[in-house]
């Protein structure tokens, strides 16, 4: 074995969760010994000590996560999380960035839609936190713009937003698991409340994004829904206002496609670059 496949395995055996015992012959030929340890009693003091610091890492990443599901159910979902998906190097917001992937094919997490959503959530305000500054389109630079050129334009969608959808209340839940994180005894799993449905029964849409570097989430309608996947599909101004008028067709969809333009610019959803 050269160094390069020693390297390898001496990697694989501190990240991935396992028996080191089914490797001990392999542990024993390789490293040296201790005094009072065995070989494999001496690294799989390693092994564990970086799987609970990856728990410990991911747990103030996901922090609503942690607490919903409390120490010993977080760890296991954690520990089977990363036998399937070992962490890569890079930056740490990118630990959990298969988690909802995994969760949602998983036997028993997998049927836990609340669970999902919550995963779904705090992975979106990981993974957009860390995109790239970009300039805004802005009310001066539609004003510049010739009416007669807006049907053919393309606004583009920033990078630093995300649309999801939850048949559950996540903003009340998220007000309900800040005031239970800003105690001092707070215990995780032992919040006292659950993640309540909306009432009337609903699914509703959220707008997730960052401002001024800072992350949050917002319930958004119908229509600005359709606005703004219209807009990540690249659609012209023009395709835009016929997919409000095919949904809306009662409103005046002039006025309606002006207002959620606004909204738009003003939320700093869309990039300071046109296309036509």
């Amino acid at each position: 074995m050269n160094w390069q496949q020693e390297q390898q395995a001496f990697w694989d055996w501190m990240t991935r969760p396992q028996d080191l015992r089914d490797s001990a012959d392999s542990i024993d030929a390789l490293m040296a010994p201790h005094q009072a340890l065995s070989r494999v009693e001496a690294l799989a003091i390693y092994n564990n000590a970086y799987h609970q610091r990856l728990i410990q890492i991911s747990s103030e990443l996901y922090p609503v996560l942690y607490h919903t599901l409390g120490d010993d159910v977080y760890t296991r979902l954690w520990l089977e999380y990363i036998a399937e998906y070992p962490p890569r190097p890079g930056p740490m917001g990118l630990l959990g960035e298969h988690l909802l992937v995994f969760a949602r094919q998983h036997a028993q997490f997998g049927q836990l839609p609340a669970l999902l959503d919550i995963i779904e959530l705090e992975s979106l305000l990981i993974s957009l936190f860390d995109k790239a500054d970009e300039p805004a389109f802005t009310r001066p630079m539609l004003q510049a713009l010739p009416i007669d050129q807006w049907p053919v334009m393309c606004w583009q969608p920033k990078q630093d937003w995300a649309l999801m959808h939850s048949r559950f209340d996540l903003e009340a839940y998220w007000t309900l698991m800040q005031a239970h994180l800003a105690q001092e005894t707070a215990i995780p799993g032992e919040t006292g409340f659950a993640v309540p449905l909306h009432e009337p029964a609903q699914t509703v849409f959220y707008l997730v994004r960052r401002v001024n570097h800072r992350m949050q989430f917002q319930r958004i309608n119908q229509a600005m829904l359709v606005f703004l996947q219209g807009i990540h599909l690249h659609f012209p101004f023009a395709d835009l206002c016929e997919q409000l008028a095919s949904n809306f067709p009662e409103e005046d969809i002039a006025q309606l496609s002006l207002t959620l333009l606004l909204k738009a610019i003003d939320l700093q959803l869309l990039h300071a670059r046109l296309t036509a």
